[in-house]
């Protein structure tokens, strides 16, 4: 009975340590000023923070608070976390990314979606978005208070690109799956063998 303890335990830390890995390359692999923290999408501008979360209609809804799968209809949602943010203007300028430096020089150029600063007295912005082309963008989130004091975000994101970094997530996804499975398979087994024995042994 012990050893059959033993085991349980055992495949509940596995259960445990696998649960740990599959939802820390998202963590890992964030970029820009976006970050998951708790399961949500944090956007932090200034002394405050926001919620961000995006998701495509089409097919199957997916959500998403980086780089987007597919070209196509995207929603986008920024919720205030700070109450300050309710009675800021929150705008949001899509534009692609070319570098910070090109993106001065004629930012109109680049822009491929502008929402212009206004107060959300619920503290939800929501915008849709087609994006036709695949290929690297950047949001670029302003909020402004009622002194004129402005707060600039700009994060990073593809959309319809299969990254390196999403690559290799994929294949620690993988990894971490046959790892868990061969790690239960011979805790398993073992268990067993223990069990057979304990039973020779008493006859």
């Amino acid at each position: 009975m012990a050893s059959l303890t033993g085991v349980r335990g055992l495949l509940a830390g596995a259960v445990i340590a696998a649960a740990t890995f599959f939802v820390a390359p998202s963590a890992a692999f964030a970029h820009g000023g976006v970050m998951l923290e708790q399961d949500e999408c944090v956007l932090r501008i200034g002394p405050n923070t926001m919620h961000f979360i995006g998701y495509q209609r089409s097919g199957e809804e997916a959500e998403f608070c980086e780089d987007i799968a597919k070209t196509g209809p995207t929603v986008i949602a920024l919720t205030a976390v700070s109450p300050d943010l309710r009675d800021m203007a929150i705008g949001i300028r899509v534009v692609k990314d070319v570098g910070e430096e090109k993106e001065k020089t004629n930012l109109d150029a680049v822009t491929v979606a502008y929402i212009e600063p206004k107060v959300y007295r619920n503290g939800i912005m929501t915008f849709e978005h087609d994006f036709k082309d695949a290929g690297r963008y950047a949001g670029i989130v302003t909020v402004r208070d009622d002194l004129g004091n402005e707060w600039v975000s700009r994060f990073p994101f593809s959309v319809g690109l299969y990254t390196f970094w999403g690559l290799i997530e994929y294949i620690l996804y993988g990894v971490g799956f046959f790892s868990l499975l061969g790690l239960m398979w011979w805790m398993l087994r073992a268990g067993a063998k223990k069990k057979t024995q304990a039973g020779d042994a008493i006859a």
